[in-house]
């Protein structure tokens, strides 16, 4: 210790008051740390349950990836209410909320989710893109269509009342 600390600390017991004080500073950052950590992995939670009922899928779960006192399951799911559905070797079902996991666990299985949604939304967005596609082309025609029904459609009614009018004539 330099000269400096020790005349800092002349009174026995203001060394150690010190660092209770800059302990007391540490765990009261500790603790909103710890809080806001909660809550963003809470609002994670909710916006994965946002991303994945856009695909309304299950999503399998890597069991190595499953948080310790989870690690016997034979199967794991994540559904799209954000629920990690395990089953057990005899068949057995246990679900458990995402939320109630540790945030380093929530951040786990979404950091492996991440890629199969991005995956599927891809695909849906292509289908979807395809039909978009297919459903233009038929309205083209559709309207095409109709624009000729109603040309042919005026024709028969000039038609029509040709012969009306020179049937009236001719009487």
């Amino acid at each position: 210790m330099s000269k400096e600390n020790e005349d800092r600390f002349q009174k026995p017991g203001e060394k150690v008051v010190a660092e209770l004080r800059d302990i007391q500073g540490e765990f009261a950052q500790l603790s909103e740390l710890d809080e806001m950590e909660h809550n963003y992995a809470l609002k994670l939670v909710d916006q994965l349950k946002q991303i994945q009922s856009v695909v309304d899928s299950v999503v399998p779960l890597a069991k190595e990836s499953l948080p310790e006192e989870y690690s016997r399951a034979k199967e794991a799911y994540l559904t799209v209410d954000a629920v990690m559905v395990l089953v057990d070797e005899k068949g057995n079902h246990t679900s458990v909320p995402l939320s109630r996991l540790e945030p380093n666990q929530i951040l786990s299985t979404v950091t492996q989710v991440t890629p199969i949604l991005k995956k599927a939304i891809a695909e849906k967005r292509r289908a979807t893109g395809d039909r978009v596609e297919v459903l233009e082309k038929i309205l083209r025609e559709v309207k095409k269509a109709s624009s000729s029904l109603k040309q042919t459609s005026r024709y028969a009614d000039q038609t029509e009342e040709d012969l009306v009018a020179s049937s009236i004539a001719s009487e």
